[in-house]
């Protein structure tokens, strides 16, 4: 390998690079938790199992999220949306909380209802990842539905067709 062609982080361009990981299609959830203030939710594409035994798995959140610290404290939830959920991701992914959700409040946590998968989990581990939280949760329930999943790809929800 060249080493005169590798770039140091500051020589990156964060737009590009961002515009880079866009072109890798992931599902989009919703990790939700509910505190003193309420239910509360993220959006959140970057998640992905970890482990069957013990059953666990990871989200990565933003430290810039107002949801940040106070998720840290709490059991969450993690719903894996439908296509006919672009509102609520968009809703859980700016400030305006218009095209938010109906919750489902029949399990431990909170989660996003009509969801075609979730997971209730407590806190297993968190790693600090520069601008980011890695939260590994520790699986204690979940389930399934049918249904088609909502895609993120090259900055846009859509689904699979």
């Amino acid at each position: 390998m060249n080493t005169s062609t590798l770039r140091t982080p500051s020589l990156l361009d964060a737009q590009a690079l961002r515009g880079t990981f866009s072109r890798f299609a992931t599902g989009v959830t919703i990790v939700g938790f509910e505190n003193h203030d309420g239910i509360h939710g993220l959006t959140v594409n970057a998640f992905t199992s970890v482990s069957l035994d013990p059953p666990l798995l990871l989200v990565s959140i933003q430290k810039t999220s107002r949801s940040h610290e106070p998720l840290m404290q709490q059991p969450f939830s993690v719903s894996i949306l439908a296509d006919t959920h672009a509102a609520a991701a968009r809703s859980f992914a700016s400030k305006d909380r218009a095209g938010a959700p109906d919750w489902d409040r029949s399990g431990r946590v909170p989660r996003i209802a009509d969801a075609i998968g979730w997971f209730e989990c407590e806190h297993w581990a968190q790693h600090d990842a520069g601008d980011h939280t890695l939260v590994v949760g520790r699986i204690t329930d979940f389930g399934r539905t049918d249904g088609e999943p909502l895609l993120f790809f090259n900055g846009a929800l859509s689904g699979l067709s």
